[in-house]
């Protein structure tokens, strides 16, 4: 059965800051593969509007993955229209690739918003969720979880998290550089820079 890490995200685009993050944890959890799962709908803050087509984003995201061992790409809320709960895509996966095993990396500020989830109780009882700190943060904030998620969850939280490296680059940063004609070679893989630029995105 193979261990996979699902780091979701717009991916739009994506940049050197979600590798690290995959590379960490693959590491840290000692995984098999780490997936970009590019997001349809995010539920979260109100809906985030992406600003290149789905398409896009997922052949970025396979740009951005082609060099990486152990790094793939999952499109499935791609496929589904709506909202992109995490609890649907995990039962999805479930029942269409059950040879797999999954878990689920989310950063410190998803962690803590974890007790708005869709069925987050359900959902911490179906997969293993993986945070991850980044400096500026500390194991402290699963103490605040325990009045909504209770002792046990939390502490199987506590015990999943990885320490991750702070690096200054955002998909909004990448963006903002590219509308106002500035270098991204140094914020996003080469790959994704050439498709950047061919597809004349963010513009």
């Amino acid at each position: 059965m193979a261990q996979i890490g699902l780091l979701g995200g717009a991916f739009d685009p994506p940049h050197n800051g979600h590798l690290a993050v995959a590379r960490a944890v693959l590491a840290a959890r000692g995984l098999d593969r780490v997936d970009l799962l590019v997001s349809g709908q995010s539920p979260h803050r109100g809906g985030k509007i992406t600003v290149a087509p789905a398409a896009d984003r997922a052949a970025m995201a396979h740009l951005a993955a082609q060099d990486e061992i152990g790094i793939g790409v999952e499109e499935c809320e791609l496929a589904r229209s709506g909202p992109s709960y995490t609890i649907d895509t995990i039962r999805w996966l479930r029942r269409e690739r059950p040879q797999n095993r999954y878990c689920v990396i989310v950063g410190a500020d998803m962690a803590l918003d974890l007790p708005n989830w869709r069925e987050a109780g359900e959902l911490l009882d179906l997969v293993e969720i993986v945070p991850v700190l980044r400096p500026g943060f500390d194991t402290s904030l699963f103490e605040r979880l325990v009045p909504a998620l209770g002792k046990a969850h939390v502490a199987r939280l506590r015990a999943a998290h990885v320490d991750v490296p702070q690096l200054a680059v955002s998909s909004t940063a990448v963006r903002n550089a590219v509308a106002a004609g500035e270098s991204i070679e140094a914020m996003v893989p080469a790959a994704v820079a050439r498709y950047i630029y061919a597809r004349r995105l963010y513009r």
